[in-house]
């Protein structure tokens, strides 16, 4: 996989007004977020939902909303994931973009973060969400308090609230997640 972002083209369908299935939307997909949590990463968001069950009728485009990293805790969303590798000759004392491991912090939408992020490493984080991550193209390293473990296209991964990191010191890759808000079952 090359570093230059990748458009992701969206087919949104739907019916028309006399029950006949149609295309509202084909093109790349509008919700496009480079560098939204770490420089050289990009975040798509293809379609996000507010509710379960989500409303699947009209023609509004529920891919245009706001970035927000967290799905809505009621719904979730759909969102493509492309992150750079380590880059050749890479000296971490030299990254400005690195921030250390630290204790755990809550950011703004509710995901806490130990830090551990460089220029081809996410922070180590964790969000009260079940998260689906299906590797689509290259190579991606989860990160988790008890090893790594290698991703590979077609690896499919189910988190469910943990802590997790990611990492690519290899090749970059791209990466397909649904994020569903979700809660510990003692609320």
């Amino acid at each position: 996989m090359t570093d230059k972002l990748k458009a992701i083209r969206r087919v949104v369908t739907g019916n028309d007004t006399q029950g006949r299935s149609r295309v509202f939307y084909d093109s790349a997909a509008p919700n496009v977020n480079p560098g939204a949590i770490r420089p050289g990463t990009c975040m798509t968001d293809v379609w996000v939902y507010q509710s379960c069950p989500a409303v699947i009728s009209g023609d509004r485009d529920d891919g245009r909303l706001p970035f927000s990293f967290e799905p809505p805790h009621q719904g979730g969303h759909l969102r493509i994931v492309q992150s750079p590798p380590k880059p050749p000759g890479y000296d971490p004392d030299k990254d400005p973009t690195a921030v250390p491991l630290h204790e755990p912090r809550q950011r703004p939408g509710g995901t806490w973060d130990r830090g551990g992020a460089n220029a081809f490493s996410s922070p180590v984080h964790k969000s009260d969400t079940v998260d689906y991550g299906i590797m689509l193209e290259g190579e991606r390293v989860l990160l988790l308090d008890h090893g790594e473990y290698v991703m590979k296209p077609g690896d499919v991964v189910v988190q469910l609230g943990n802590w997790h990191g990611w990492c690519n010191p290899r090749e970059g890759s791209l990466m397909a997640f649904v994020m569903m808000g979700a809660g510990s079952g003692d609320e």
